[in-house]
């Protein structure tokens, strides 16, 4: 009888040894596991990083950090495409302006291909617009960008007198088409200086447009624009964008 107590004891034993040494090799592979997967997410943003600067297109310069979201990076990576990824611009330029980016993709390939969608935030400096070609055709100057407002000087000659117009326009988006209107207008001829918001009525009776979507790949839309003092502000929306072929993609319209 007592031998066969003792047997059930050893055994008990035994069992309970190797339930344990089960559980201290499950808890072992989830830590080895989610260290691995740590390991494997800095590899991925690392690589994401350097991707994505060295294809910034001509004139940007700079670079960016990217962080994986979402679950497991290996997992994702297995499964062909990142869940969430955000990257955040580090000392961005956009045509010798000071800029700033916050780009968020869904389903971001990890072989390239397309990705399912993309939010972005832009911010770029005033020297950035310094030749705008649509009001460089209207005879303004470099516009200066303020609250809600863009500021630019006409120059016309009439009856031998040089004249400025200063102009105030407000820029609304439409389409993909930024609609700049003037609101408020002042004219300079020689020592006078007298309000000229008819004047400048007639002289762009229809404001300025810009076509964003001339600036843009095909298959990105401006979603916002704004401006403050010294910038402008942009937001962007892509879906299923093409990263393999968007650097010889043709821009978009307005037509």
């Amino acid at each position: 009888m007592q031998t066969a107590v003792r047997r059930r004891n050893r055994r008990r034993r035994v069992l309970v040894g190797l339930l344990i040494t089960l559980i201290v090799l499950v808890i072992l592979a989830a830590i080895a596991f989610v260290v691995g997967d740590r390991i494997f997410r800095s590899t991925a943003e690392a690589q994401i990083e350097r991707s994505v600067s060295e294809s910034l297109p001509s004139g940007v310069t700079g670079q960016v950090t990217a962080t994986i979201g979402g679950g497991s990076a290996l997992v994702q990576y297995l499964r062909g495409s990142f869940d969430d990824v955000t990257l955040v611009s580090k000392g961005l330029e956009v045509a010798g302006a000071p800029a700033a980016a916050t780009v968020h993709v869904a389903g971001l390939p990890v072989n390239g291909g397309k990705v399912d969608s993309a939010t972005a935030r832009f911010t770029v400096g005033q020297a950035a617009f310094k030749s705008v070609p649509a009001l460089r055709n209207v005879g303004a100057s470099t516009p200066q960008l303020g609250n809600g407002t863009v500021s630019t000087t006409l120059s016309r000659t009439f009856l031998g007198i040089a004249l400025k117009v200063a102009v105030v326009l407000k820029p609304s988006l439409s389409g993909q088409t930024v609609h700049l209107r003037p609101t408020d207008a002042t004219l300079t001829a020689g020592p006078a200086t007298i309000p000229a918001t008819a004047i400048v009525q007639q002289l762009l009776p229809n404001g300025v447009s810009v076509c964003a979507a001339e600036y843009l790949p095909r298959g990105i839309e401006v979603t916002s624009v704004g401006v403050r003092r010294g910038e402008a502000v942009v937001g962007l929306a892509a879906r299923g964008v093409d990263l393999d072929a968007i650097d010889s993609a043709q821009t978009g319209s307005c037509g």
